[in-house]
């Protein structure tokens, strides 16, 4: 604890980042502003942390995002983080300034929230004389102002917050806040005035680790694993769907080892995606409702026993709610509570009780799975199509994937295409289904690049490659982020899809319209504008299979020593099948209602 040493009080500042860093994080996001700037010059006093600095609050939101979901925290400063059984605290800290800064980063922060992502949002306020005076100070609103008006538009967005206005409860104030972040897996706000930042706090909490564990139910833990291990033996054709809660509540070591040694069939949802090792012997892909592979949602939705971990209702995640699991069929065991055949039980708590199963299930007696003998997938109708497809592009970079990488693809086809691919082990893949904001996935690869490069410190093999794979049209929302990739000397590698504008959007309404057209940009001189030395070396573009091979097989993407940029050129209305048939299903449904609206 070398910020602290044997002091017994430190400013308040000071405790708030030594907090932050004991909790893994090495990185801080944000944009400097004059109401967090002295906030900030705490952070080069922590041994470990490092000031980031983003193009704008809303691209530092993504980017917390990104980090959080790929940074495991394996032992960081000097406290273990190996705290009360959670072994893999995973956040990442965004700094704004109120008002201006604060609304800017609220979209990214709000689908952290959505998506159940660990965010701290650490706003720098007015100071508390002023605030009580209502003076009207830049970032304000109007006369007379509310200066704690933007705490209330964060309000849906957060599962707790702070003001740190008293000295005396300051510590626990922020010590609650982040247990609160971690139990729930969603973002927090500390606003911190400006005449709070240098007030004597008291040191000694930071001397012992927050304690994590949560509130469990003991009798209803221990009442679900009799049920479930009974559902279990008496079951003719159980079954495992994993799903992103299992990755967000910091599971997916007990969720892969639970499949391996149940045996079972395991499938994922879109969300889900490489959760489990999809090397496993009895994975059989990607379940969503009747957007899925032939056989795929019949053999699910025949289960008399389905072991649903995880599980996030979301339209695209369930095939656009055509998922027809009935109560009597599944068990929900969820971040905080688990569903057994319909019957509800509070405060279990997903990785503890995936913990006490695995205890259970050694040498116990449970149905032996047999191959499910599902169809094999159709091939699709231009295979031989020399040009890149859809059909083709997906699947091969899944191929090209490996190990240890971490894949981000943002709002769009990818999305889709992705459920196709088959990905190796211990590969990291993030996207954003459910919240779907366009431009996202940029801002989450510099996140993601920067946990990698750090969990890579501490590798003896290095850290993965970062792989982005972005749309043309949602590059152009959050393209700036680019440049701090450049800055901070990460090398990801950037899979840009050229379709010439909004194909996802075309797909569903307006294929020829204006408001799906963007601009044209020249993406072969992008890295150069943005300042990587030998820019334009590292931008190439292909359209054909072949070229893509030759790029894919070179040096430079096998073993990247520098930022790479691909640009894919492919056909306009070239969509994937399951987004395809995502929309003929809400189209079928809508013209059922308009019929019956009609009789």
């Amino acid at each position: 604890m070398g910020s602290i040493g044997t002091q017994s009080s430190i400013p308040l500042g000071l405790y708030l980042w030594t907090r932050i860093s004991q909790l893994g994080t090495q990185s801080v996001m944000g944009v400097p502003g004059d109401m967090n700037l002295e906030l900030l010059d705490y952070i080069k006093e922590v041994e470990g942390l490092k000031w980031i600095g983003n193009a704008n609050e809303l691209n530092a939101a993504y980017a917390a995002d990104g980090y959080a979901r790929v940074k495991g925290c394996p032992g960081v400063g000097k406290l273990e983080c190996q705290i009360n059984n959670f072994t893999e605290i995973e956040t990442c800290t965004v700094t704004t300034t109120m008002g201006v800064g604060e609304l800017s980063a609220i979209n990214g922060i709000a689908g952290a929230y959505t998506e159940e992502v660990k965010v701290v949002h650490i706003v720098g306020t007015t100071s508390t004389e002023v605030q009580a005076k209502r003076l009207m100070i830049h970032h304000n609103l109007g006369p007379s102002p509310d200066h704690k008006v933007f705490e209330k538009i964060s309000s849906h967005v957060r599962c707790a917050h702070t003001w740190l206005e008293d000295a005396a409860t300051a510590p626990r104030e922020i010590d609650r806040v982040l247990y609160e972040c971690h139990i729930k897996s969603l973002p927090v706000y500390i606003f911190v005035p400006m005449d709070y930042v240098h007030v004597p706090v008291s040191a000694e909490p930071l001397r012992s680790p927050i304690n994590f564990t949560p509130a469990i139910n003991k009798a209803n833990e221990t009442k679900v694993i009799q049920k479930v291990m009974g559902a279990l033996r008496n079951a003719r054709k159980p079954m495992v769907l994993v799903d992103c809660l299992a990755s967000r509540h910091n599971a997916r070591r007990e969720t892969n080892e639970l499949v391996c040694r149940l045996g079972l069939p395991a499938f994922s949802t879109p969300m889900g995606k490489s959760i489990v090792d999809e090397t496993y012997a009895q994975y059989y892909g990607i379940y969503n409702g009747a957007v899925s592979y032939p056989g795929v949602q019949a053999a699910v939705e025949s289960s008399d026993c389905l072991l649903n971990i995880g599980p996030l209702l979301s339209d695209s995640n369930t095939g656009g709610h055509s998922r027809q699991i009935r109560t009597e069929q599944v068990i929900l065991i969820g971040s905080a509570s688990c569903s057994i055949f319909g019957e509800s039980y509070s405060d279990v708590y997903l990785r503890p009780l995936l913990q006490r199963l695995l205890e259970v299930i050694k040498g116990a007696e449970l149905p032996v799975a047999s191959d499910l003998g599902l169809p094999t997938r159709p091939c699709p109708e231009d295979t031989d199509s020399d040009l890149i497809r859809q059909s083709w592009i997906w699947e091969r970079l899944g191929r090209f994937a490996r190990t240890g990488d971490v894949l981000i693809a943002d709002s769009g086809t990818a999305q889709f295409g992705f459920s196709d691919a088959y990905f190796p082990e211990q590969l990291n893949y993030v996207t954003q289904l459910y919240f779907g904001s366009i431009g996202y996935s940029v801002g989450a690869c510099l996140g993601a690049a920067l946990a990698q490069r750090e969990i890579g410190l501490l590798n003896e093999s290095g850290p993965g490659r970062t792989i982005l794979v972005v749309g043309d049209g949602s590059l152009q929302l959050t393209v700036q982020e680019i440049g701090t990739m450049i800055r901070l000397g990460l090398k990801p590698i950037i899979f840009v899809i050229n379709n010439n504008g909004y194909t996802i959007e075309r797909v569903i309404h307006g294929p020829e319209e204006a408001y799906n057209d963007i601009s044209t940009w020249r993406h072969q001189v992008l890295l150069e504008f943005f300042g990587a030395k030998d820019g334009r070396k590292c931008s190439q573009e292909v359209r054909t299979k072949e070229e893509m091979e030759r790029v894919l097989s070179s040096h430079h993407y096998v073993n990247p020593t520098d930022i790479q940029l691909l640009e894919v050129h492919m056909d306009t209305l070239d969509a994937p099948w399951r987004l395809k048939r995502q929309i003929e299903l809400i189209n079928e449904r809508m013209a059922v209602k308009k019929t019956a609206k009609k009789a």
